[in-house]
């Protein structure tokens, strides 16, 4: 029995080394950053300890307070449309109708499409004169003349949530999609013959039958927004005047822009420990509702 239980170890041993050196090593390696000076403009500096004061001065940055709060709203909206598009999609793929397969197929090429791609075509569609949003705005009558959707501060936060909400709904349609297909069909005409309308049916058996596979879908679509870098630099690069400085482009402008790598890295530990209390919640609504199943 105990040699059983040393060749699991054993067996296991190089995804955990493989883990660590991918994960566990920069991890270490980036906390141990952030108690140091390091700034890239003066090597000759070297790299004092400083302990905590990379943090206290990364909480008092003037820009800290606005990236968080528009992390909170960039992570939050897209969540909640994404869930809530996402389960209306997957709802809609599950019923038989003629060419499924192909609307499935449909379905998933914004998220396999680059991101790079991606953020281009939206950047013309958001285009002041030849993008294609304007036109059918001002062509409806529903606004006077064209919007500077990406040069506004009040506009240019919600344009970007308008371009990751369609690459990113996909995802959390097919993996709910893959969690309806595990639902018996027995359950549903059970509840028909009790009387059970379409809302009923969906709050009483669909709901709680997918649940962990919604919490899965909620924690990782988390993880993917909050961390997401690609779609708001090349979009705006944090701008107009920091309206869509999330924490994640204040790292990057921290470390090369400022070239003050400790700060930076400062604020990517704050980052990992928001989302690693966002992980342990949802971690414990998963195993709560794998144990009600």
């Amino acid at each position: 029995m105990r040699h059983d239980r040393w060749t699991g170890y054993l067996l296991i041993a190089p995804a955990f080394l493989a883990l660590f050196g991918v994960i566990g090593y920069p991890l270490i390696r980036a906390f141990l950053m952030s108690l140091h000076e390091i700034i890239l403009t003066d090597p000759g500096l070297g790299q004092p300890y400083v302990g905590l004061a990379n943090y206290v001065a990364s909480i008092t940055n003037p820009l800290f307070a606005g990236a968080l709060w528009r992390s909170a709203v960039w992570t939050g909206v897209n969540l909640v449309i994404q869930m809530v598009l996402g389960l209306a999609i997957a709802l809609v793929l599950n019923e038989p109708f003629p060419w499924r397969g192909l609307a499935r197929g449909i379905t998933l090429i914004p998220w396999v499409t680059p991101s790079v791609v991606s953020v281009l075509t939206w950047r013309w569609m958001y285009d002041a004169q030849f993008g294609v949003i304007n036109a059918a705005l001002v062509g409806l009558g529903i606004v006077s003349q064209p919007v500077v959707w990406l040069g506004n501060t009040q506009t240019a936060l919600w344009a970007v949530i308008g371009e990751s909400i369609w690459k990113g709904t996909p995802f959390v349609a097919i993996m709910l999609l893959a969690a309806l297909q595990a639902v018996p069909n027995e359950l549903y005409d059970v509840a028909k013959v009790d009387g059970a309308n379409a809302w009923k049916r969906l709050t009483h058996i669909t709901l709680p039958l997918i649940l962990p596979t919604l919490i899965i879908a909620a924690t990782l679509t988390t993880i993917f927004t909050f961390n997401n870098f690609n779609a708001i630099w090349l979009m705006t690069q944090g701008g107009p005047l920091h309206a869509t400085e999330t924490l994640t482009i204040l790292v990057y402008n921290q470390a090369f822009v400022a070239f003050d790598m400790g700060q930076a890295t400062a604020i990517g530990m704050i980052t990992f420990f928001i989302l690693l209390v966002f992980v342990a919640i949802f971690g414990r609504y998963y195993i709560k509702s794998e144990l009600n199943l």
